[in-house]
């Protein structure tokens, strides 16, 4: 098998796995550059920035490293408290006013993909509403990604989710998804879907499956790992704890056969809105293990898992 260097990006997620305060911005910006020169990663994932100076720095440090940039919206939009899915027309304009500061933002940062979520699943009395109004919303944030784009155009994406067991978002199942996206691909082709491994067990579903069901729409990919057995463990469901717990649904052979799967839908050989198709860790700490422990845990996992794959 080719280097994986030659076929992809591999990026982490920042904010999960170094929390940080917008009061500190000198500390997010310190914990960035502590990515930035591990020459392992060659993308990296930020999130809402409230300082102008701070998102300045992001985007002089990542292109004299050379690292791709993409917008992780799932904290941004828990922050900021968006909700693109809501049936309350004045929450959902305001949210879709929040997301074009955001895209300001991304093209501040040069990042290339801002990856976004629906609002809470309501009942299914209310799910097609729902997500008619997400459907009206997204269109509207591709359209103003659109209407901003200068040297590239930034492509949202939408990260499905757990509707029932943690996040309880709207979207939600695989197959959803992808319905929402043919809808919005028939005008806006900036849009795509974002799956995340560690999700997938949380949603019962069977993750090659779920790959080949989205293969058309797949912006990036996050790997990660979920515990599902007993809700009384305090890092029960979506806490992308590092890979190897005791009990948890993602190890080597499970990363193997997901890796396994890109290949065969050619996830990395079909264009993607950044240079090579970016594959993102999101995990984060299980208790007080410093960060380099949890990114050491990281590559180990991803060097045998892809000479497996």
């Amino acid at each position: 098998m080719k280097s994986f260097r030659s076929l992809a990006s591999i990026g982490i997620v920042l904010p999960k796995l170094y929390p940080f305060s917008q009061e500190e911005p000198e500390k997010f910006i310190s914990n960035l550059l502590s990515i930035l020169e591990d020459p392992f990663f060659t993308a990296v994932e930020v999130s809402y920035i409230a300082d102008e100076k701070a998102r300045q720095a992001v985007k002089k440090y990542t292109e004299y490293s050379g690292v791709e940039v993409i917008f992780n919206g799932g904290d941004a939009f828990r922050a900021l408290q968006i909700d693109l899915s809501s049936l309350d027309s004045k929450q959902r304009e305001a949210s879709v006013e929040k997301c074009k500061m955001l895209i300001e933002h991304c093209y501040e940062m040069n990042a290339k993909v801002m990856h976004i979520v629906t609002g809470k699943y309501e009942g299914e009395a209310y799910r097609k509403q729902n997500i008619e109004a997400f459907i009206q919303s997204a269109m509207e944030i591709c359209h103003e990604a659109r209407k901003k784009a200068a040297h590239y155009e930034l492509c949202i994406s939408l990260e499905i989710g757990d509707r029932h067991v943690d996040r309880q978002y709207l979207l939600g199942p695989t197959h959803e998804a992808v319905s929402v996206a043919q809808k919005i691909r028939s005008e806006y082709q900036n849009f795509g879907l974002l799956l995340d491994q560690s999700h997938l067990p949380i949603m019962q579903e069977n993750p090659v499956k779920s790959l080949w069901l989205a293969k058309d729409y797949l912006t990036h990919i996050h790997l990660g790992n979920s515990y599902i057995k007993d809700r009384n463990v305090p890092y029960f469901g979506d806490k992308h704890i590092p890979f190897g717990i005791q009990d948890s649904e993602v190890g080597v052979e499970e990363l193997a056969q997901f890796i396994r799967t890109l290949h065969e839908i050619d996830f990395f050989k079909s264009p993607k809105p950044t240079r090579k198709p970016v594959v993102t860790f999101e995990v984060g700490r299980l208790e007080q293990e410093s960060s380099q422990l949890v990114i050491a845990n990281v590559k180990r996992t991803f060097l045998e898992a892809w000479e497996m794959a």
